[in-house]
């Protein structure tokens, strides 16, 4: 491993792709819509919430690409406690299976621990930041709700009740809406009136299924389950970060830009943006928020600090390839800052392994 290199995986690329699937937002007509729009309500007003989601994503290793599905069971209990559990993985890396990651929002803390091999990582993050997504600020890591309060914007288009149906053993109400090429499907308890199940498919399959199943609403929640302390038998380890804060926040930065310059390449048949002014028009960041993250962190309204480079990605591992950077004039003593085309971040400790990385 080099030293004092840090590399972040492209966890939230997967998230970006849960979004834009279901970004889409309208109101519900027809008979159905006081039922749909109560069932997605419920969603909103969760305390508890949890589902398990799947999808197709595609993954890269060792410059070769291939596609599997992803299943994980997330849930939150509010206000700051949250658990995901990795049940699938790409072939690469099966050892993932299993893998449970447990934040504490409050206590500024992360347990991440593995069955595989029973191991535990302890992680504080007094130092993790998120972008704000409407001003373009820096803010630490709290609960997001993102996905929740999104499941809530499926009333898109016309709804159709498609009448009483069964769903592993249980009777549901089964109502649909569509949105362009996109159709959600909703199954509901007609007791509660609270999704358990809800599925997106788009009829030119320009996209894969996205599904979320096993949706609980307000059901309780053990605190067990979102314990700081790893399972008896694992070996723990502990993390901190151990650089500046000032470069956290600059790899906060630019990973968002560079998972917003993926999508845009997922988009754009593997070519990456000329000018970061094209992730704009897009549509999912204004310019003003562009120019925000651009800055420094302790400059929000000052020039920008970080570089765009189109890459030439033809046969290259996307792991290997920058794709945005840190602007330095003199190389800084902590390291540079520097995305890579698969989405990851590293702080780049050896000048002259950077510059051989951006010839």
């Amino acid at each position: 491993m080099r030293a004092r290199m840090t590399k972040y995986v492209t966890a939230a690329v997967i998230a970006l792709v849960i979004i834009i699937g279901i970004i889409e937002i309208g109101k519900p007509v027809g008979r159905a819509n006081v039922v749909f729009a109560a069932a997605m309500d419920s969603v909103k007003q969760a305390r508890t919430f949890s589902c398990t989601e799947a999808f197709d994503v595609t993954y890269e290793d060792g410059g070769k690409r291939g596609e599997y599905l992803l299943k994980q069971k997330l849930m939150f209990k509010e206000p700051d406690r949250e658990r995901r559990e990795q049940l699938t993985s790409a072939p690469p890396w099966s050892k993932d299976v299993g893998k449970v990651t447990i934040w504490h929002y409050g206590k500024r803390q992360r347990l991440e621990f593995r069955p595989f091999d029973k191991t535990a990582e302890f992680h504080d993050t007094s130092s993790d930041y998120v972008i704000d997504e409407k001003t373009g600020e820096l803010k630490l890591t709290q609960l997001n709700t993102r996905l929740r309060d999104h499941l809530l914007e499926l009333s898109a288009g016309a709804v159709e009740d498609l009448g009483r149906t069964e769903l592993n053993g249980q009777s549901v109400r089964m109502l649909q809406s569509r949105k362009g090429k996109r159709i959600t499907t909703v199954w509901v308890n007609p007791e509660t009136s609270y999704p358990v199940q809800i599925e997106h498919k788009w009829t030119d399959r320009s996209r894969s299924p996205m599904t979320f199943k096993s949706i609980q609403i307000d059901t309780e929640l053990d605190d067990d389950l979102f314990s700081l302390e790893p399972p008896d038998g694992y070996t723990l380890s502990v993390h901190e970060w151990g650089g500046p804060d000032y470069k956290k926040k600059m790899m906060t930065k630019i990973k968002y830009l560079g998972l917003w310059c993926v999508v845009y390449a997922n988009d754009n048949d593997d070519q990456f943006p000329d000018d970061l002014g094209d992730i704009v028009k897009l549509g999912v960041i204004t310019e003003d928020v562009l120019n925000k993250v651009l800055a420094a962190p302790d400059d929000p309204d000052g020039p920008p600090v970080i570089r765009n480079r189109k890459p030439n990605t033809a046969g290259k591992d996307w792991s290997t390839v920058v794709i945005l950077y840190e602007i330095y004039d003199q190389w800084p003593e902590d390291g540079v800052v520097a995305c890579f085309a698969d989405g990851h971040c590293e702080l780049i400790a050896n000048q002259k392994r950077f510059e051989e990385l951006i010839k």
